[in-house]
């Protein structure tokens, strides 16, 4: 070979190895770049995978066809208008105070009526809704409600925990206007909630009752997820950990310096809640403990019959009256609620067992 040729095919040898480097370095490099989608798409389809397990809860067996069994039930205090309970009367001046927290029950109507595929259920839900916010001031406040700081908790909770749902729901798109619609509304007024003067108030307000902590970390926590406002989750962590300081050894979150078998669970459920929306919390573990331990102080309240005992209870004893003048009751769904979530949340069979045993007793 001559030596011209022989440097010609050096320098193409050469080129061709640079060539096959090039390749090689891009396609690395190009496989290297997809690593980290493809963990943000892990970690979202965690983070949506973790979400859904609350729709999955709602749509259990005992939730589904007992608590959402006669979704009529919820609107039958609804006036036309929209009112519903207590703001009945006061729409038509038969009452000095109204409560936003009366609207919350919109939540039971639609995420009922989504699972019972019953169109009917959700408008009432909505119309519900609608005339709670149709009392909303510019500043998120709902002006002239009783109770301010506290109904506020209770509406905020619902709207966001019913707007998450139907997100999961394969009825998604079909309600994505009233979603798109309730978003900014209730992002308001979670933002009301933690303005510094509101704030210092409802807490020093909300100081003899544990469940109102659990209640308030949902209501913002649940908000900061839908609208991804870090600053209302830090809120909720804070008002998280203040309940879990108050659980005692035995398992009982105090109510006015003692205990209630009803008011126990109401917080449950909304720790439950903090539990399904965020797993990965830094204080989601300790809520889970504190879980089950009021969990097995009410399991040891259940009389064999299945009835919920309100032996010594500090508010569903005989002493308060709600909203509309009625004497307080145990409210039997709600400590049904919690046991089954527990089970769908922990996976431990003995709480569906309980709730199960309550099932029987207050609807057979």
């Amino acid at each position: 070979m001559k030596r011209t040729d022989k440097r010609q095919w050096l320098a193409g040898c050469v080129l061709l190895l640079s060539l096959i480097a090039v390749t090689i370095t891009t396609v690395f490099a190009n496989e290297l770049s997809k690593k980290p989608d493809r963990t943000r798409q892990s970690r979202q389809f965690s983070a949506q995978l973790s979400e859904k397990i609350d729709l999955e809860c709602e749509s259990t067996d005992l939730i589904a066809h007992v608590l959402y069994q006669h979704l009529s039930s919820f609107s039958k205090s609804m006036a036309s208008s929209g009112a519903n309970g207590a703001n009945v009367a006061w729409e038509g001046n038969q009452a000095k105070t109204w409560y936003i927290e009366q609207q919350r029950y919109g939540e039971q109507l639609v995420i009922g009526g989504l699972i019972k595929n019953d169109p009917k259920a959700i408008q009432a839900g909505f119309k519900m809704f609608d005339w709670g916010f149709a009392h909303q001031a510019s500043d998120g406040s709902f002006p002239g409600t009783g109770d301010a700081f506290h109904s506020t908790s209770f509406f905020v909770e619902a709207v966001a925990h019913t707007l998450l749902i139907i997100q999961q729901s394969p009825q998604s798109q079909k309600y994505a206007q009233k979603v798109a619609q309730y978003t900014p509304l209730v992002h308001r007024a979670a933002l009301w909630m933690i303005s510094p003067k509101v704030w210092e108030r409802g807490i020093k307000n909300n100081q003899p009752y544990t469940h109102r902590r659990y209640l308030v970390a949902a209501a913002l926590g649940i908000t900061g997820k839908l609208t991804g406002d870090r600053q209302l989750i830090n809120y909720a962590q804070t008002s998280i950990a203040d309940g879990l300081s108050l659980q005692r050894k035995d398992g009982v979150n105090p109510e006015k310096g003692g205990f209630d078998t009803s008011y126990q669970m109401v917080g449950v459920v909304y720790a439950e809640r903090w539990v399904t929306y965020f797993p990965q919390d830094d204080l989601t573990p300790k809520v889970k403990e504190m879980i089950d331990r009021a969990l097995l102080w009410e399991k040891a309240r259940i009389l064999p019959s299945g009835e919920i005992s309100k032996e010594g209870n500090t508010r569903t004893g005989g002493q308060e009256t709600g909203r509309v003048g009625k004497v307080k009751d145990v409210d039997y769904s709600t400590v049904l609620r919690g046991f089954t979530y527990g089970e769908c949340v922990n996976g431990d069979k003995k709480w569906e067992a309980i709730a199960r045993q309550i099932a029987q007793y207050y609807t057979h």
